[in-house]
């Protein structure tokens, strides 16, 4: 394991090669909670009725997981019953949907003790299903850069990243604190077992498939053809997990150029583990898992901009699963304050 632990960091999201080359323009990222706003967009309307409370929330230096805790706590009722459907980052300004299972109980949120827990209560409506996991569509992001030395650099990227993406790496949260979770990968990985817990089972296999995958790319991207296609991708339809392999032509490529498909590889599953190797690669044959396509390209709609100085606000959506990081470490070299 020694030497496999040594070639960690080579594949760390900070360590991927930019698609666009490095860029020229430094800033200040998140000096603000207001600085990093999420809205998740959840593409559809809650029923009205049935067993299912959905909640859109707000909150600022919370994550999902604790956000959990604290509606658990507020409606009696178990963690496993409070569902979501994206993890969200602590730093930040967020409103995220929640749903909790509450059958034959006609209980409503009760926004001034949510607001003691630091949870703004946006909206609630009945649903006749839980929340999953991937459920959302789309999150919307509105961020604010200061202290920006080269505005018109950064711009002249962010039209360039309008017509063309950015490589769909797995963003540095991802895998911990200076790569915490992936030493817990390897942990496991060297008692070729895997957590009880599922939760923490899935989280697990999560960064172990996200580290391959961001490999894979960041190989791609070195060889500049991760904007090209190969005889080995998948095709994707945008905003679906369908896909379909077939020789590439004009029409394909036109329909590309559109947004209207993706070029994608795979989430490792068991015997398809790649630079992992056979120990990690045993996590996945132990949790019998499948490949699963993603894109190569994670392309933002609706983006937009405006420049005040040296202070730079960029708006744009991203599709589930899309890493906001991945798109902004195109365009500016980032830094944030410290703790």
């Amino acid at each position: 394991m020694s030497a496999l632990h040594g070639e960690l960091p080579a594949l760390g999201f900070e360590f991927a090669p930019h698609g666009l080359g490095r860029p020229q323009a430094t800033g200040l990222f998140k000096s603000k909670p207001e600085d990093f706003i999420v809205e998740e967009i959840l593409g559809f309307e809650p029923s009205g009725s049935g067993e299912h409370l959905f909640l859109l929330l707000q909150t600022d230096d919370h994550n999902t997981t604790y956000t959990q805790k604290c509606l658990a706590r507020h409606f009696a009722v178990a963690k496993k019953n409070v569902s979501y459907s994206g993890l969200k980052d602590r730093r930040g300004l967020t409103s995220q949907w929640f749903s909790v299972h509450l059958p034959g109980q006609d209980i409503e949120p009760d926004a001034e003790a949510l607001a003691k827990q630091g949870i703004g209560l946006l909206r609630y409506q009945r649903h006749n299903k839980k929340l999953r996991i991937g459920t959302h569509q789309l999150n919307g992001f509105r961020i604010t850069l200061r202290g920006v030395t080269d505005p018109q650099s950064l711009t002249a990227r962010l039209s360039v990243v309008a017509e063309q993406g950015v490589p769909n790496y797995f963003g540095a949260q991802r895998f911990g604190h200076n790569g915490a979770n992936l030493e817990t990968v390897l942990a496991w990985a060297e008692k070729q077992a895997l957590p009880d817990a599922r939760q923490e089972r899935s989280r697990l296999l999560s960064v172990l498939r996200a580290w391959v995958f961001n490999g894979r790319l960041a190989q791609r991207v070195a060889e500049q053809s991760w904007n090209c296609w190969s005889d080995r991708d998948v095709i994707m339809l945008a905003g679906s997990q369908s896909y379909f392999q077939q020789n590439w032509d004009s029409d394909l490529q036109k329909r590309f150029l559109q947004g209207d498909i993706h070029l994608a590889g795979w989430l490792p599953g068991e015997q398809d583990y790649g630079p992992a190797g056979e120990d990690l690669g045993q996590l996945l044959s132990l949790a019998r898992m499948s490949p699963e396509p993603r894109p190569w390209r994670l392309l933002p709609t609706n983006l937009g901009y405006s420049v005040q100085d040296d202070r730079v606000e960029i708006q744009f959506q991203l599709p589930k699963g899309g890493y906001a990081t991945s798109l902004l470490r195109e365009v500016v070299n980032l830094s944030e304050p410290a703790n």
